[in-house]
Order: C-alpha cells, then sequence, then structure tokens
C-alpha cells in the first residue's frame, strides 16, 4: 500500500478534478457506441468514487463504502423493490453466484447486463484510486491523457460518435493538468516553497490564456492542403469491415458484403472496378438468394443441399424457352474478393467442371479436386430464359412442401397493415403473374423514390419494411426488393431475396461479345418469384431499374396479334427518328408565315410598320432564329418552358419523345441496333442519373400496358424536367 500523503488540499483537490474531467470523456460516449443506459448513475457514483479516494480513508472502510455504493447503484438501475427489502438482496447475490459460474466455466457470454455493469462500477472505483495515484503521488498525467485522445480518435473515427467538442475539451483540460503536474513536480523535487494558496488558479488561468492564444493563431494562420490520402478506405479494406454488417455506422459505402442481417441506412457510391465480364448480353449477375427475414435483414436457413436442380431446358417450350451461351469473368488486377461466382440466368453446371450449386441459394462454389478454390478468372455455360407472359398467367400455383416451408416466412414483426395493403394491391388480380407484376408497379408510380443517402436505419422493435412502404417510401434497392418479397409473401406467393450486381456499363463490343465493367457500385439486389412449371423468376421493383430478362407473348399466339404488337413498337422509334424532322419543318412553318405577312401588306409591311423598318427587322428576326435554333442551352430551356405549364393527359408521351429528339440534337442519339431500354442506362450512366431509365420505363408501360394511371405526366413530371434541366445546363 501506497503511504499516506500529506495533501495541500486546494491544489491537489484542483488537479484530480482535472482528472475527473478527462475520465468523463471515457464514460460520455457509452450510450452512442454500446447498450449502455443509466450514464448519469454511472458519472454521479463514479464523482462519488473520486471523493472517497480523495479523502485518504483507510484501506478497508473505502473499500467497503466503496463496494457499499456499487451494490446501491446495481439497486437504482436493476430492482424496483424497497432499498431495505431482503427480496431484491436475495436475487442479487443468486444471480451473482451464477455468473461466478459462468466465469469459472469460461462462458463469458452468458454473463448478465447486472453483473457486467457491477463489474463496471468496480472498475470505475479502481480508476479512481489509480488517477489519484498518477496525479496526486507520482505528479504523471501524459500517459493518461495520450490513451484518452486515441480514445476518443478511434470513436469519432470508426463509430457514430461525434468527437468534435470532445477532443476540444481533452486537449484543453489535459493540458492544463500536464502543465500543472509538471510544475508542481519540479517545484517539490527542488524544494521550492510557495506560500500563496492561489498559485494553483493563477497557474491554471495562465495554461488556458497560452492554450487559447495558441489555438487563434492555429486557426487563423493559413494551412496546407492534405498532403496524403485518406487512410481509412485502405483500414477498412485492411481489417476486413464490411459495409453491410451489424454495425453503429449509419453511412456505408456500397458493395456486395456477405452480412445482411441489418439493412438501412445510406451509403456513398464506390466506383472500384471489381470484374470485367464477356458476354452477349447485358444482365443481372446473381451471386445468391437468401430464404429468411428477420424484421431487419436477411438471413439464410436453407439446408446445404447440392444435388443439381432441374434446368430450365427441360421445361415445357410453351412456358419458357432458353438458349444455351457462355461468358468469361475476369476480377480487376487478378484479385479475386469472392469465394463464390457471379452468373447470370442459370448456371449449366452439369457441363461445367468442377462447380457446386447450392439447390437453396444458388450459390456457385469452385472446387479443385475437394477442396474449395478462389478463381481470378473463369469461363461459364448458362441458360438464359425467355418467359412468356402468358404462360405464366396460366401456371399452377401448387407450389411443393419446401417452397412453402422455407419462402412463405413472415416473422410477428410485420404489422397486419403490410398485409392489407398487400390485399389491396393485388385484389382485382386472380393469377399469381399479374399479382406480382401489380406489386413489382405498385413502387413505380405511388410516390416512392429512389434515395442512397437520406436512408434511415428502423429504430429498435420497427419492421424495416413497414418503416419503409409507410413512412419513408424512400431508399434504394434493398429497401424496394425487400419490401417486395414481403408483400409477395403476405399473399401466399413465394418469393425469395436475391443479391449480385446489376449489367455494369458497356466499354467494348465486337460482332458477338460484349465487354462489361462491373463496379461496387452496381451491387444490387431484385426478387424472385416461384412458378411451380418454370422455377424462380425475376423481378424488378426498385424505381429507376429495369428487368433485364425478356418477356413476351408465346409465339402460339395468332398472326394477327403478333403483327399488331410489333407495329405498336415499331411506331414509337420510327416516331424518333423523325422528331428532328418536325422540329426543322416547325422552322421552315415560321419563315413561310413571316413571307406571307409581307404579301398582306407591301406598302406598311406587317402590322402596319413603314416599309423600310421592315426590311430591317425580316434580318433581324432571321438572325434571332438562327441563334435560337443554334444555341442548343435555349432550345432546351424553351422545352422545358412549354412542358412545365401543360396539363395535358397525353403530354407525357409528347414529352417523352422532346426529350429523345433533344438528346440526339446535341449528339448523343440513340445508335443503330441499340434498344430504347439500352439507351436510357446509356444516358443514365453519361449524366450519372437513373431518370432515363425511369422514364422510359413509364413510357413503355404507357404504350404497351393498359394498368397505367389517368395522370401519368404528373407523376414523371418532375423526373422529366429534372433531367431536361440537367441536360441542358
Amino acid at each position: 500500500m501506497v503511504e499516506k500523503k500529506t495533501m495541500n488540499l486546494g491544489r491537489d483537490f484542483f488537479l484530480y478534478g482535472l482528472g475527473f474531467l478527462l475520465l468523463m470523456e471515457w464514460l460520455l460516449p457509452l450510450p452512442s457506441i454500446t447498450d449502455t443506459g443509466y450514464i448519469r448513475v454511472f458519472v454521479i457514483f463514479t464523482s462519488l468514487f473520486f471523493l472517497i479516494t480523495f479523502l485518504q480513508l483507510p484501506l478497508a472502510v473505502s473499500m467497503v463504502v466503496k463496494l457499499g455504493l456499487s451494490i446501491y447503484g446495481i439497486y437504482l438501475i436493476f430492482y424496483e423493490s424497497p432499498f431495505f427489502a431482503l427480496d431484491w438482496l436475495l436475487l442479487f447475490v443468486a444471480e451473482m453466484g451464477v455468473n461466478l459460474g459462468f466465469i469459472v466455466g469460461g462462458n463469458f457470454y452468458a454473463l448478465t447486463d447486472m453483473f457486467r455493469s457491477f463489474l463496471f462500477f468496480v472498475l470505475l472505483s479502481i480508476m479512481s484510486y489509480l488517477l489519484f495515484y498518477w496525479i496526486v503521488y507520482m505528479r504523471r498525467a501524459l500517459f493518461f491523457l495520450v490513451l484518452t485522445i486515441i480514445y476518443i480518435t478511434v470513436l469519432d473515427t470508426f463509430t457514430a460518435y461525434d468527437a468534435s467538442m470532445a477532443i476540444v475539451r481533452t486537449f484543453v483540460v489535459g493540458f492544463v493538468l500536464l502543465g500543472l503536474v509538471t510544475i508542481y513536480r519540479k517545484m517539490e523535487r527542488e524544494g521550492v516553497r510557495v506560500g500563496s494558496r492561489y498559485l494553483p488558479l493563477r497557474l491554471g488561468l495562465m495554461l488556458v490564456a497560452v492554450i487559447g492564444i495558441s489555438s487563434i493563431l492555429g486557426f487563423a494562420f493559413p494551412k496546407l492542403d492534405p498532403q496524403w490520402d485518406d487512410p481509412m478506405p485502405f483500414m477498412r479494406a485492411a481489417v476486413g469491415l464490411d459495409p453491410y454488417s451489424d454495425s453503429v455506422e449509419v453511412v456505408q459505402r456500397i458493395g456486395y458484403g456477405d452480412s445482411d442481417g441489418q439493412l438501412g441506412g445510406g451509403f456513398i457510391d464506390d466506383e472500384t472496378t471489381v470484374f470485367y465480364v464477356t458476354a452477349p448480353e447485358a444482365q443481372y449477375w446473381r451471386g445468391e438468394t437468401k430464404d429468411f427475414y428477420t424484421g431487419r435483414g436477411w438471413e439464410t436457413t436453407t439446408p446445404e443441399q447440392v444435388q443439381p436442380q432441374a434446368p430450365l431446358r427441360t421445361a415445357t417450350e410453351n412456358l419458357v424457352s432458353v438458349e444455351q451461351r457462355r461468358a468469361e469473368v475476369q476480377f480487376e488486377d487478378g484479385q479475386a474478393r469472392y469465394e463464390h461466382l457471379f452468373y447470370p440466368g442459370q448456371l449449366d453446371s452439369s457441363e461445367t467442371a468442377g462447380i457446386v450449386v447450392d439447390a437453396y441459394t444458388e450459390k456457385a462454389t469452385t472446387y479443385s479436386g475437394s477442396s474449395p478454390t478462389v478463381l481470378t478468372r473463369y469461363e461459364i455455360d448458362y441458360y438464359y430464359p425467355t418467359y412468356y407472359i402468358d404462360q405464366l398467367q396460366q401456371s399452377s400455383e401448387v407450389d411443393p412442401q419446401n417452397i412453402q416451408d422455407y419462402y412463405l416466412q413472415l416473422p410477428d414483426s410485420v404489422p397486419q397493415r403490410v398485409y392489407e395493403l398487400a390485399e389491396g394491391i393485388v385484389s382485382e388480380y386472380e393469377n399469381r403473374y399479374d399479382q406480382a407484376k401489380a406489386i413489382e408497379n405498385y413502387f413505380q408510380r405511388s410516390g416512392f423514390r429512389y434515395e442512397t443517402t437520406d436512408v434511415p436505419i428502423p429504430e429498435d422493435g420497427q419492421d424495416y419494411v413497414d418503416q419503409f412502404l409507410f413512412e419513408t417510401q424512400a431508399g434504394y434497392c434493398d429497401n424496394f426488393s425487400t419490401s417486395m418479397v414481403v408483400l409477395l409473401r403476405s399473399v401466399g406467393i413465394p418469393a425469395r431475396w436475391a443479391k449480385g450486381f446489376t449489367a455494369g456499363t458497356l466499354v467494348d463490343s465486337t460482332n458477338e461479345q460484349n465487354v462489361y465493367e462491373i463496379r461496387n457500385s452496381n451491387a444490387h439486389s431484385w426478387v424472385e418469384v416461384y412458378f411451380p412449371e418454370v422455377g424462380w423468376v425475376p423481378f424488378e421493383p426498385t424505381r429507376g431499374f429495369t428487368n433485364e430478362f425478356d418477356f413476351t407473348e408465346s409465339p402460339v399466339d395468332n398472326q394477327q396479334n403478333t403483327e399488331i404488337e410489333q407495329t405498336d413498337r415499331e411506331e414509337p422509334l420510327e416516331t424518333v427518328e423523325n422528331e428532328e424532322q418536325e422540329v426543322e419543318d416547325a422552322f421552315a412553318e415560321l419563315e413561310e408565315a413571316s413571307t406571307e405577312e409581307v404579301a398582306i401588306s407591301p406598302e406598311n409591311g406587317a402590322g402596319g410598320l413603314p416599309f423600310p423598318l421592315w426590311w430591317l427587322a425580316l434580318p433581324l428576326l432571321i438572325l434571332c432564329m438562327a441563334l435560337f435554333a443554334g444555341n442548343k442551352k435555349l432550345v432546351g430551356l424553351a422545352l422545358i418552358g412549354y412542358f412545365r405549364v401543360t396539363r395535358k393527359e397525353d403530354a407525357f408521351v409528347h414529352a417523352y419523345k422532346r426529350l429523345l429528339w433533344y438528346l440526339n440534337y446535341i449528339g448523343l442519339g440513340k445508335k443503330q441496333g441499340e434498344t430504347l431500354r439500352e439507351y436510357a442506362v446509356r444516358i443514365d450512366q453519361e449524366w450519372s442519373t437513373e431518370t432515363m431509365t425511369t422514364l422510359t420505363f413509364e413510357y413503355e408501360r404507357l404504350l404497351y400496358s393498359s394498368d397505367v394511371p389517368a395522370n401519368c405526366w404528373e407523376h414523371v413530371k418532375g423526373d422529366w424536367l429534372q433531367l431536361m434541366r440537367k441536360i441542358s445546363s
């Protein structure tokens, strides 16, 4: 035991109080980074521990008093019985015995919250003694100050805790304490005597003044820009942090992750290239599917089953047709980041040696002999399906038992209003396909918007889907896809959650193959619905995205309907190609009308202008028209002004055609052989939006579907104006 020291009460109490303030910077962040509650109780009892230690009571007395305070603190937090009743004390003793047994057995994860809190009180009482020893006896504070700074900076960097003011308080208090203990240590070592009891206050004020002046000068002086790149991305990658893990981080970096147990929260784009694909067409790249919705995210509960499923090529051709194709995947810099493959359609594992596909999750793993292996480059054979809409509408709804067991599950956390919403959406439809399409289309026209940054995480006890459907109505693919799966299961339709990557960016093209660049920002999730005669059919509910798979009418339909459909599909393309000519004709009509006005009044000119003024006005009019027609920005602003005020019900068709014409006018027209959807994706990539894809989806639905709201233009008007403003700027 350390010998009792004769103290100067004012001086040592001031120094010890500064140490207490530093310790508070360890306690205050706890509610933000842990489940610790009652932080005020811990702060009050810590101050009592400091006071008891400062009084230098005998060791036995001090230990008994601190133990009693710790037990009383536990009583305040966990028990409601009267303090002098024995029932809570007996429970406390019994729980202490149980937890001590857990410690002896090494079962530390089973320790109860009460016992953990008791240990925390004990730790705080020990810290009060250690700080008293370091500061009052040894006159040392540097080590504790450095640890405090490291602790705060780590929390500020890796957690949601904002330490902006904490770091300021720590530096001010810490440097004042460090300066004072250094001065007093020198004085005591040299035997200097000072009679004034106000010396600690004077020295403290002097140090505060020095620190304040230094801080002001530091803020005022010019500073260089950062000389090194932000080390955080490298550090996160080095420690293997998963942006989709169950952490307190609110803003994540988008990418494909393994943990989907806690969905929600915004993200920032990550344009890092993951792999390149050489394939015949653009398509989604599946990584795996998941079956169990927890109310906050997704888990996998299906058994591992590697028996091959019946491939799509064995399905009845009237239900779906397939083509066998081949693709090549090459990871960036030859570094494989995942232990499984990414592939489109259905993988032909029977003809690709060394690949094992789980029958439930469809995760494809590669083996070299009997050991799993990670590939940096591979070629795969797969089946690319074309689904027949009329046959899907007639599909049976009798599902196998294993499909019902795993893909109709919903937790009790899903509120009743979710079930009621799903029933309302599908009430007018009689078959599974139309019901699935109704839910898919619900997100396209009901006020939902695609949002990546301002996306909340559900609170404790709040269902992830319920929050999105009825409160925020803003989110990204995980919100849309999870919500569609839950709505489908609410009405008895088996569905599962699929994750992987979208088609990426076309970077090269040959006669038969295209090369696509897949980035982290292409990470995506979608929905797959089960049809008994076909299998799993993909759907795309996320606003601004389109389904890459082909859906068409069965070839057994009569030829007349086919010809009508082809005529309807060709008409908008022909109209688009003639838009530029229509505008040129419009300018020609303006010039022709001007000429006719001159002929009406050859003496006075148009509108009674004197003859010489007409000849002056005519070149000016032609010059203004030429300047207007040659100024792409003015043309765009004119289109924006016109369609901003129009309220015609059929305005959207004309607005979309004018948008296509304007894009062609500024040099971004549709390429030969490029579909309208591919063109929309290219425009969105050019302007970093998803609006063109959304408008194209609505345009095609307006042309080919009868399920279109009467006020379609009002729903998409804002998106159209936003895109036109961005392009014309």
